[in-house]
């Protein structure tokens, strides 16, 4: 609640400090490629503030059996088991990188946006920083005060939007890795239903066959499940998210068209522009992923060795490829595809807006 607060603090300042500067496109600028992106923050915090209670269940579904590394792959082979630890582990390990190379990222901007006022400072040059505060920071300790203020807050932005997109990222990637250990279960389902019926003395293949067929079903029901549960808690933070990126960018290649490109001033607003960049490519590509899998499901219900199979088997396949014929599509809001189509049609449509600016300069 208290990161809420000042980043909602620091938010209140940039829009005070933008209705001042109305008049200068320059300033303007200066400070809404920033403002747009923090109050993207506030709005991702308010979700996980108001949706605790879903985002917690959110988390305990990944923990469910069916999502458990220990027992995916139930019944297959060793070999397909340990291919499905396999990629929950490089999962694993592939969010853990994700988390690290983002939020370092995001620090090194901040730690720039903070370096360049101090230099530019020791030079002589007037400092004006991009939020209101009724401090006069013309003054050494003052200057230090407003300068440690500023740190402080975009930290926090920075800490709080690369960790709740890379939980949003991670629970999608995790939903595309369990869609391919599905995948594989589906091909392998009579090899291990022959395999389970050879281990019991008075096991049915039938009876065995079904009750696989049955669990395949409840791991793409849980998964679809989970896909929904993300959506309808995040899909209006990410929507907003969607909605201003292409502003966020194109303000930010506005600003750093007019500074020198050996400055840190250059040097910051372009890793800004690439957390910006890596932020709107998560969610596209991750949800990408998931449909990609999920379009595949057809193709893996219908590999496996279905003709020998007893007739009421085959009857239960043609449901579920029936089914499975409606992949899973997550979406921003309900209304913007999670595609790698929308990251492009964003940045097409930041350059239009850009192009515009530039124009009417």
């Amino acid at each position: 609640m208290f990161a809420l607060s000042v980043t909602s603090c620091y938010v209140l300042q940039q829009g005070v400090y933008a209705y001042q500067e109305r008049g200068d496109l320059e300033k303007l600028a200066r400070v809404l490629f920033v403002l747009l992106c923090h109050c993207t923050c506030v709005a991702k915090q308010l979700v996980f503030h108001a949706q605790a209670a879903r985002v917690d269940r959110i988390i305990a579904g990944l923990h469910q059996p069916l999502f458990d590394p220990a027992t995916a792959g139930a019944g297959a082979s060793s070999a397909a088991a340990a291919a499905a630890r396999a990629l929950l582990r490089a999962t694993s390990r592939g969010a853990a990188r994700l988390l690290r190379a983002y939020y370092g990222c995001a620090v090194a901007t901040c730690v720039l946006w903070t370096i360049f006022p101090v230099v530019y400072k020791l030079r002589g040059f007037r400092i004006e920083f991009p939020f209101w505060t009724f401090l006069d920071y013309n003054q050494p300790v003052m200057f230090v005060i407003v300068l440690l203020h500023s740190f402080y807050a975009t930290n926090l932005v920075a800490v709080g939007n690369t960790t709740m997109d890379a939980f949003i990222a991670t629970v999608m990637y995790q939903c595309k890795t369990q869609l391919r250990i599905l995948r594989m279960n589906f091909e392998t389902l009579p090899e291990r239903a022959r395999a389970l019926t050879k281990e019991s003395v008075n096991a049915n293949y039938e009876e065995i066959l079904t009750k696989l067929l049955f669990e395949c079903i409840q791991h793409f029901q849980k998964i679809a499940d989970t896909m929904a549960l993300l959506e309808q808690v995040f899909g209006l933070a990410v929507l907003v998210q969607f909605t201003v990126g292409g502003w966020i960018l194109c303000m930010a290649a506005y600003k750093i068209v007019s500074v020198n490109v050996l400055s840190f001033e250059f040097a910051s607003t372009t890793l800004f522009i690439v957390c910006i960049l890596t932020e709107l490519f998560l969610y596209c590509y991750y949800g990408n992923e998931v449909t990609v899998e999920s379009d595949r499901m057809v193709e893996a219900v219908y590999a496996m060795e279905w003709l020998h199979a007893p007739l009421r088997f085959k009857r239960s396949l043609v449901l579920v490829m029936e089914r499975a014929k409606r992949p899973l599509r997550p979406a921003a809001g309900h209304l913007i595809p999670l595609s790698l189509d929308t990251f492009v049609t964003i940045l097409k449509s930041s350059y239009s807006f850009y192009a515009v600016l530039r124009q009417t300069k």
